[in-house]
């Protein structure tokens, strides 16, 4: 339940070993690249002179420029996706990058398999050449003429191709008017086949003729033609059983290469995917003659793990200062234990805690929880979530464990209401039936509310204080004085209800109009106090000021309201099964019972469930979120291989 203190790690070292330390850095998942450029340039990249070591390396500063991006690394990256889709590899697994050697020669192997591709690739797109020539020539194979000699036609075209029936028709009223010679040859599968010859004078007129009659040519008169059409399909044949003879011991070589190096292949395409990852470091290092040098956030608790990996190197330093020293933005690494991971997604949906403020996962994932689970609370639909969510989680580990989470409330509200699948006759309720006690559950929920609104007035104030901002901890609506219009609300729809109130009418008004004036005098108060001058004339500063009252009566009402529809939706959950029921009463037979029975459940489960799950959304976000969380910070994220 917090975030995580970050350090600036600078790090310098041979220039023979930037691959490999880059590599990794990548591997360890710990650190996110910065632009060493604009540390260099604001002083933030030193080490100290104390041996003559660090004297050359900071001199080496004076001749540091940009890293050019490796255009044979990046085509070698390319490449190894290409070797991947040819030897059926989806993915390769973390494991192998971590035996990667980057000063390992790869080229001869990565040059004999990219041949090997290229040749079955070719050998493919071959027979699929010789797969449509077969087919044109086999439809003219009763044609006994040597195609050679049409071909070679001085004064004629010719033409081989097919009509359909219909057009055929049409073509038989056209015969005298056509300067060609057409001769049927045949029919396949509805196409009736032709041959046309004519003079080549004609070229435009049997062209505009053909073509009104949808006339599709088939492709057989070729420069080197030979034969007839059923000799030169045979041949096709022949050719044809050589070039799948060749893909076979493409095949039979691939089979081989997996069986006997199956490792050594893995961890080649490792090697040539983590070039990728390594050039797009590089875009934030510099070098100089002898050394590279390199920033990066890391966590704290990561930078043993980074000493430990880069001791194998000689000649490299590492040296971490605080950010904080520098006033710099620094990304927030959120530090939960794993029960609460999941709830991470919905944060940052919202927005990323700034690296200063108070972490609210732990708090979000209770709460939420139990919004939900009290929203939707039953033992068998909540088992579906669960189960759902145990299966997602091998896809979507982060989703997954939401919907399991969720599932889980959902069946712990579901024992507490007594309801399974809607129904309230299976088992007995442990607390009580929200749609026996209608009154009570609404009350309930409202006083839940109160409390998740107390928690998030507490952090907001504590979140200011800790931000260096004493006047909005205490001036603002979501401040203290905003808690003492919250409390004076309270109290006041207590009275007006009839109800026990701790605070009598008069003194919950007295707080309430003293607050408001405090906080209408706002700006003069803050001068006093703090010599703060504020922006704009005096008179915007009220008019905005009286509305900003106005606002901050509102909102703290519809705030306290809002958390009614937990109950609702609790008395909901159950009166949408109480139709369904009704609905399959109506049918009459058992089986269209039953079958409107589970069409009813499947509808609460998809429908219901996404409504609680977005309701519970809005409470969390705009309800309690808007009093403690600005989320106006930057997420850490580590660079990775890919």
């Amino acid at each position: 339940m917090a975030v995580e203190k970050m350090k600036v790690a600078n790090i310098i070292g041979n220039i023979s070993d930037m691959d490999s330390v880059v590599l990794d850095i990548l591997n360890l998942k710990c650190m996110q690249f910065m632009s060493t450029e604009a540390n260099i340039a604001e002083n933030k990249f030193t080490f100290s002179l104390d041996n003559e070591e660090n004297l050359e390396r900071n001199l080496e500063l004076n001749y540091i420029s940009p890293i050019e991006e490796d255009q044979s690394h990046k085509s070698t990256a390319k490449k190894a996706t290409e070797i991947m889709d040819f030897l059926g590899f989806d993915k390769i697994d973390e494991s192998y990058f971590e035996k990667v050697n980057v000063k390992e020669d790869i080229d001869s192997f990565v040059k004999n398999i990219s041949d090997k591709i290229n040749e079955y690739e070719k050998t493919k797109e071959n027979l699929k050449i010789l797969d449509t020539l077969k087919e044109n020539y086999e439809l003219f194979k009763n044609v006994d003429i040597d195609l050679k000699d049409i071909a070679d036609l001085k004064y004629f075209n010719s033409r081989f191709g097919f009509l359909d029936k219909d057009a055929r028709q049409r073509l038989k009223k056209n015969y005298g008017n056509i300067l060609a010679m057409i001769y049927h040859t045949g029919t396949v599968d509805n196409r009736e086949l032709f041959l046309v010859i004519y003079p080549r004078e004609a070229e435009k007129d049997v062209d505009r003729l053909l073509n009104s009659l949808n006339f599709t040519e088939v492709e057989l008169l070729g420069e080197n033609v030979e034969g007839t059409a059923n000799l030169i399909y045979k041949n096709l044949e022949e050719e044809e059983e050589n070039v799948k003879r060749k893909i076979f011991e493409i095949e039979e070589y691939k089979k081989n290469l997996l069986e006997s190096r199956n490792e050594e292949l893995k961890t080649t395409l490792a090697h040539m995917l983590s070039y990728e990852g390594i050039e797009k470091a590089k875009r934030y290092m510099l070098k100089s003659n002898k050394y590279f040098y390199l920033s990066g956030w890391i966590g704290d608790s990561d930078k043993s793990k980074l000493e430990k990996k880069l001791s194998k190197y000689r000649d490299i330093d590492i040296k971490y200062f605080d950010p904080k020293s520098e006033n710099m933005k620094t990304p927030t690494k959120l530090k939960n234990a794993n029960f609460f991971k999941p709830f991470e997604l919905l944060i940052n949906m919202y927005g990323t805690p700034n690296y200063g403020e108070f972490d609210p996962t732990v708090i979000f994932g209770i709460t939420y929880m139990i919004l939900f689970g009290a929203m939707f609370g039953d033992l068998g639909q909540g088992a579906v979530f669960a189960i759902a969510g145990l299966i997602l989680r091998k896809k979507n580990k982060d989703f997954g464990g939401l919907l399991l989470r969720m599932g889980a409330s959902s069946m712990f509200f579901g024992l507490m209401y007594g309801s399974v699948f809607g129904s309230e006759e299976i088992i007995q309720a442990m607390w009580f039936r929200p749609f026996e006690n209608i009154n009570d559950t609404l009350v309930i929920a409202i006083y839940f509310g109160i409390i998740l609104l107390a928690i998030a007035y507490g952090i907001g104030i504590y979140n200011r204080l800790k931000s260096g901002k004493p006047d909005e901890a205490f001036f603002s609506k979501e401040g203290f004085l905003g808690v003492l219009i919250f409390v004076a609300m309270i109290n006041i729809g207590m009275n007006v209800m009839g109800a026990k109130s701790l605070i009598p009418m008069n003194i919950s008004l007295g707080i309430l109009v003293i607050s408001l004036i405090i906080m209408l005098l706002k700006r003069p108060i803050l001068k006093i106090l703090f010599n703060k001058e504020a922006e704009g004339s005096a008179a915007d500063y009220y008019i905005e000021s009286s509305f900003g009252l106005l606002e901050a009566l509102l909102s703290t009402m519809s705030s306290i309201i809002s958390f009614i529809r937990v109950g609702a939706f609790a008395i909901n959950h159950v009166g949408l099964f109480l139709a369904f029921k009704t609905l399959g009463e109506m049918v009459g037979s058992s089986g269209g019972n039953i079958a409107v029975l589970i069409f009813g459940n499947i509808l609460i489960l998809g429908l219901e469930g996404l409504i609680v799950f977005i309701q519970s959304l809005r409470l969390e976000y705009y309800e309690m979120f808007s009093k403690y969380y600005s989320g106006d910070g930057v997420l850490f994220e580590a660079d990775r291989i890919y």
